[in-house]
């Protein structure tokens, strides 16, 4: 029996590839995501599916690897940044009930605490089928306005322990 011929990443067949493009947001969150434009404008630049590693950094080289195990696998929806400097000011998760179950209680605490620490004014949107962007808008400056502003950007990134 002839050993099928397989192409030179090893699979049979350019049919049995097994990669497709797909789209970057679902379609619920495109819909908010287009009406998160209208709400803020110019005004910042919007960020999506952002890793929450990317937003912070470890500041203590004892508890390196715990801390980042902590937030490795989390994700922000949307991320509002200074147009200049590119700073995140405002971090915006989707909340659908089905994804986020009330167990998830102690990683909402974690989040809000560590949002608050880093800087970031932090908004939960519940999943709606239409969106106000005027609402919007204004959920985005009271958030601004509890978060009192970024917190300062570290000059240098900390290097994991050896």
């Amino acid at each position: 029996m002839a050993e099928k011929k397989r192409g030179p990443l090893g699979f049979l067949s350019a049919a049995s590839f097994p990669y497709r493009r797909k789209s970057l947001l679902s379609p619920v969150e495109l819909e908010f995501y287009n009406v998160l434009k209208l709400a803020v404008g110019d005004r910042f630049l919007i960020l999506l599916k952002l890793d929450l590693r990317d937003l912070c950094e470890i500041t203590h080289r004892d508890v390196n690897q715990a801390a980042f195990n902590r937030v490795a696998d989390e994700k922000m929806d949307f991320v509002l940044c200074d147009q200049a400097t590119l700073a995140p000011v405002v971090a915006i998760e989707l909340d659908d009930s089905t994804l986020y179950p009330r167990d998830r209680a102690e990683r909402d605490t974690f989040m809000k605490e560590l949002f608050r620490v880093i800087g970031v004014a932090l908004i939960h949107q519940r999943v709606q089928m239409s969106y106000d962007p005027a609402a919007i808008t204004r959920w985005v400056e009271a958030a601004l306005a509890r978060s009192g502003g970024a917190a300062p950007i570290s000059p240098a990134p900390l290097r994991p322990a050896s």
